[in-house]
């Protein structure tokens, strides 16, 4: 996600066939088994509709308010929904905060919406003075205001990764807050955050849906994705694929969702639901790295390394050759540290993306020690003279 100060340390397939596995003139890339989780409640197509040319995924969050000419360009890039956000005015960031105008752009170029609330969700002092309620109230007004309609989703962030148990106990009653507040709404309560809040808010059925952020080495995270409980992974952050020309992050659907997660078009709910088919292609085709790799120019002896891969990334696959695989990081987009690039790493640092490559997880959840005021209010700065 595009707001969270602290969590920068995540990271056109031209050879990849409409709704296949395949590599199209090349060898057959392996194919990716996905997450474990329930069966689907709805049988997918037997004949998977064509994945979008770019192979990027079919969801983006943006805290960027959009035009015609910005939804138009992530439509023909390939995405089919972009999250936007709801949030108290006025927002932390100019322009984060989707406004019905907007919302009738969005539609209207035909993308669905979905949406997340967050108003400093990164600092603690949102959890700690119980502002649960109010946030929640805030987002159905904006739901209505947007048109948003009932069978729908609105998560709800938690954006720091805060891994002490006495961190938590604030954060679930702000969740039991948003439950009460939705109750008779339509709208199904969603959180985005990392594994150990996630598992959290699922182990007491205050959410239905279960967003896990791009910081792979936060607290719980990739335990949770193991667990195949999630609902979207936020695979890239703030990058700018050229074809698009703003920054957004990248996310991918549990293929279990059957392409539903929340979010909305102009006809309704369950309409904006993608085809599990694309859905499942779409990641399948990406790996995570089980060891750090140096991303080679060519094959050739003496090759230049264009770029260092640190262990648990993840990177689309152009092309299989045997040992080698030629990758293409960031999602093709340049982030605001470093560009994209393309090349080859070895195939054995490759692992489907089903899992992790450790699969105890990464990191604490529920540690008994009692973090320092500085480390609890470390995003608090601005946060704090917000108007309510």
């Amino acid at each position: 996600m595009t707001l969270a100060l602290n969590r920068r340390d995540f990271l056109r397939s031209s050879c990849l066939t409409a709704g296949s596995l395949m590599i199209a003139g090349c060898e057959s890339a392996p194919a990716a088994p996905t997450p474990s989780a329930p069966a689907p409640s709805t049988p997918a197509p037997s004949t998977p509709p064509p994945v979008a040319a770019s192979g990027f995924p079919l969801i983006a969050d943006t805290a960027a308010r959009l035009d015609a000419a910005k939804a138009r360009a992530l439509k023909a890039h390939g995405v089919k929904t972009i999250f936007r956000y709801y949030c108290h005015l006025p927002p932390s960031l100019p322009g984060k905060d989707l406004q019905p105008e907007e919302a009738k752009i969005i539609l209207g170029e035909g993308l669905s919406l979905a949406t997340v609330f967050q108003h400093y969700n990164n600092c603690f002092r949102t959890f700690e003075n119980k502002w649960g309620r109010e946030d929640a109230e805030q987002a159905l007004r904006m739901a209505q205001a947007a048109g948003q309609p009932s069978g729908s989703a609105i998560y709800f962030g938690v954006d720091a990764d805060w891994p002490y148990a006495s961190l938590r106990d604030p954060i679930i009653a702000y969740f039991e807050d948003v439950k009460r507040a939705f109750e008779g709404s339509g709208i199904a309560v969603g959180v985005y955050s990392n594994g150990c809040i996630c598992n959290t808010i699922l182990e007491r059925g205050l959410a239905d849906y279960f967003w896990l952020s791009g910081s792979t080495g936060h607290s719980g995270t990739q335990a949770f994705y193991n667990t195949g409980k999630w609902t979207i992974f936020q695979n890239a952050l703030d990058v700018t694929p050229a074809q698009v020309g703003y920054a957004i992050d990248a996310d991918l659907a549990n293929s279990a969702t059957n392409g539903y997660f929340g979010q909305w078009n102009d006809k309704g709910a369950r309409t904006a639901t993608h085809s599990p088919g694309e859905t499942s292609a779409l990641f399948a085709a990406r790996r995570f790295l089980n060891a750090n790799a140096e991303v080679m120019q060519d094959l050739n002896p003496g090759a230049a390394s264009l770029a260092s891969l640190r262990k648990d990334q993840n990177v689309r696959v152009l092309q299989a050759s045997g040992a080698f695989t030629r990758i293409v990081t960031q999602e093709g987009g340049a982030s605001r540290t470093a560009p994209a690039v393309q090349g080859y790493v070895p195939t054995s640092s490759l692992i489907p993306m089903n899992s992790f490559a450790d699969k105890a997880g990464y990191g604490l959840c529920g540690a008994a020690t009692v973090p320092n005021d500085t480390f609890k209010y470390q995003n608090c700065e601005r946060a704090t003279s917000r108007l309510r």
